[in-house]
């Protein structure tokens, strides 16, 4: 070789031979584990963290690729800035043979102090750990491995991303007070040998706790690995959930990607308990009180968003379903999808007015009351807001009618506190409803209640259960007429305040009408309300027969919970019967008067007022005593003249004047009602020939066909 080759080759030698001598050394470190850098790393993270944390005795870094670090103890304490005695205090971590994985990206961030990015841990491995994560009412957490900076703009807290979790054995404290949330979990996985050996391999979490003050108990069981908390990217693997608390069931049987956010879910869903009111508390819903119920369908979510799919709900004797989402991601949750159903008890709703019903947990009424007293939860309707819309085939009313409404539809919308339901149509007995209710909670002390409805066309004797078998020419069981019949108007507008259904009625304001056209109404009820002995007598014997309506109108006027009818009269060619008084809602009292006046002649009558007094729990009946004994009298009197002489005190001429009172009762039901109401055909019809043309109301028109149901 030439000496000037062998000079520059001499001269190259020497950087190769240090650069060689380099990568011996970093790969002798690296095969050792840098054992040198434990001191330094564990100082730099103790300055960074703000918290103490120290390595066991075994200690070994990797550095290529990735960040990876084996450790035989690994603590990390509390922060250091905790004042004596505060609750966040602790080791955060104790682990026992610990193997950690960072990206680059994570250490940088964590070495430079930056929290702009959510730190990712690619693996967490423990033999045995134990964590503790606590959080105050003030949003301080022990978990915060960096301190924000002052300028830096305030941000929602996310855990860690783990992509990968192995524990072996683990134990688990949560307590959380800015959610009222506290578990204490065991947590292990199956891995290694256990996989080897044809074990599926899975994470299982069994834990205890309360919520809200409730204690709980959760079982989450994978088929596969879970990470921590996963990120869109996440690969789905076999989830099972059972979660109960008192009363209350939960379980999941589908796919999930993480374990303490559950970003994504897809599976089959079961839920059940004493109330939505209470579960949905739980879950940051905002739900009625109702009787016990079980609801399951297909649950699946997305980021911040929810969703039920092929939900069956059953409440009571009540039959629903529908599908649903509910989205976290607005500043205000917002609960929105469509209601259906095949049947609604509408009992099954009272709880919700704090009804006491089983499960719901209201009180019963003072004794001798019957409106309950329980508070509404105002502060809830703030919690969410919500667009829903009700599509019901049908909707029972009760034992008292034959008919329910069928179909049932409105528009159920919750924004900012005020829940309205508009829109609202229903059929029933070959008339209809409709109109809207509402509550304004923007005022959370006296919060404001609405109503206005309006029906028509209801056929009395097609929609009531009661039927009279006293008819002449008898029908079979089950065929009788009604009482009463012909078709069924009114109108109600009213509003109230207050947080409780006592409290609602007390205040009540407004007017309530009703009417009946073309019908009848059993001659029987019309002579006993008038105390007509003969004829009485007579239909008993030969069977009662209905008596045409020239009108039957009421229109009372509501002020501060206190009724009192303006215009309250049945009109028949027999007699003409007029309702006075007042009912107060606030007291749960009446004090009505019945009057009688007969158009015909009769030869026993004790006709007078009968009052309706007592409470609604148990009202009395009386009879005005003076006008009987001034009859009962006369008779004894003039009986000891001549025994037929006696019949006549009880002999009652009739006042064919008193038809006018129709006349007069029907027209202030057209001037309460304007001539709007008048067009729109909401006064009754009248068979009196005297009434001006000009006044005859039309007929109600027809509401839009509801929209299709579905199953």
């Amino acid at each position: 070789m030439p000496e000037v080759s062998r000079t520059r080759w001499r001269k190259a030698a020497w950087p190769l031979a240090v650069i060689a001598g380099a990568v011996l050394v970093v790969g002798l470190c690296e095969w050792q584990g840098w054992p040198f850098l434990k001191g330094p790393v564990q100082s730099r993270l103790t300055q960074q963290l703000q918290r103490p944390v120290e390595f066991g005795e075994r200690f070994k870094l990797k550095l290529f690729g990735s960040i990876r670090l084996d450790t035989d103890a690994l603590r990390v304490g509390a922060p250091r800035d905790l004042p004596a005695g505060s609750p966040l205090g602790g080791d955060l971590v104790n682990a026992r043979d610990a193997h950690l994985e960072l990206p680059y990206g994570t250490v940088i961030d964590l070495w430079r102090g930056r929290d702009e990015q959510t730190p990712r841990i690619t693996s967490l491995r423990f033999g045995a750990v134990d964590a503790s994560l606590k959080r105050q009412a003030d949003g301080r957490a022990n978990w915060t491995l960096v301190a924000p900076r002052p300028d830096a703009p305030k941000k929602p807290f996310e855990l860690p991303q783990v992509d990968e979790l192995v524990v072996q054995r683990g134990q688990l404290l949560y307590d959380d007070a800015l959610t009222k949330t506290a578990l204490e979990a065991r947590v292990s996985t199956s891995e290694g040998e256990a996989v080897a050996q044809g074990q599926q391999r899975g994470l299982l979490v069994e834990g205890r706790g309360r919520r809200e003050g409730q204690p709980f108990e959760i079982r989450v069981a994978s088929s596969g690995v879970l990470p921590l908390v996963a990120r869109d990217a996440a690969t789905p693997v076999p989830l099972t959930l059972r979660a109960t608390s008192g009363d209350s069931r939960f379980s999941f049987e589908g796919q999930g990607t993480d374990v303490l956010s559950f970003h994504a879910l897809d599976g089959e869903a079961a839920l059940s308990g004493p109330s939505l009111a209470k579960v949905g508390d739980a879950l940051g819903l905002t739900l009625p009180t109702t009787e016990p119920f079980k609801l399951k369908g297909r649950l699946s979510k997305s980021g911040q968003r929810w969703a039920l799919k092929q939900a069956d709900l059953d409440v009571g004797d009540s039959r629903l379903g529908g599908e649903f989402s509910y989205d976290r991601t607005p500043k205000v949750p917002l609960l929105s999808g469509e209601l259906v159903g095949s049947k609604l008890v509408l009992a099954d709703l009272l709880p919700a007015f704090g009804a006491a019903r089983p499960g719901s947990g209201n009180p019963k009424p003072p004794a001798g009351q019957m409106v309950p007293q329980r508070e509404f939860d105002i502060p809830s309707l703030h919690r969410m807001n919500a667009d829903v819309k009700v599509r019901l085939q049908r909707a029972e009313l009760g034992t008292l009618f034959r008919r329910p409404l069928a179909p049932l539809q409105g528009d159920l919308r919750l924004d900012g506190g005020v829940l309205k339901l508009s829109n609202l149509v229903a059929r029933t007995a070959g008339g209809e409803l409709k109109g809207a209710l509402g509550l304004d909670a923007t005022n959370r002390k006296q919060p404001l209640w609405t109503a206005d409805l309006r029906w028509a066309g209801i056929e009395l004797d097609e929609w009531l259960r009661p039927r009279n078998p006293k008819l002449q020419g008898g029908k079979p069981a089950g065929e009788e007429t009604g009482y009463v019949t012909g078709k069924l108007g009114g109108h109600a507008k009213l509003q109230a305040h207050g947080r409780s259904t006592a409290k609602m009625i007390a205040s009540t304001d407004g007017t309530v009408q009703a009417w009946v056209r073309d019908g009848t109404i059993s001659h029987l009820v019309v002579e006993g309300a008038g105390l007509d002995l003969a004829q009485g007598l007579g239909l008993m014997i030969v069977g009662d027969d209905p008596l045409p309506m020239h009108c039957a109108a009421v229109k009372a006027n509501a002020r501060n919970g206190v009724l009192v009818p303006e215009v309250a009269i049945i009109d028949t060619r027999d007699s003409t019967l007029f309702v006075s008084g007042t009912v107060s809602l606030g007291d749960e009292r009446m004090d009505l008067k019945l009057t009688s006046r007969p158009k015909d002649i009769s030869p026993a009558t004790l006709r007078s007022p009968v009052h309706v007094s007592g409470t609604f729990s148990q009202p009395q009946f009386k009879i005005e005593k003076k006008p009987i004994a001034a009859r009962l009298l006369g008779a004894a009197a003039l009986a000891a003249v001549h025994p037929l002489a006696a019949l006549i005190p009880l002999f009652d001429p009739g006042d064919k004047e008193s038809a006018g009172g129709c006349q007069r009762a029907l027209q202030r039901l057209r001037d309460a009602d304007g001539p709007a109401g008048a067009r729109d055909a909401r006064a009754p019809r009248s068979t009196d020939k005297n009434l001006p043309p000009e006044r005859e109301p039309r007929r109600e028109a027809q509401a839009p066909e509801p929209a299709p149901i579905r199953k």
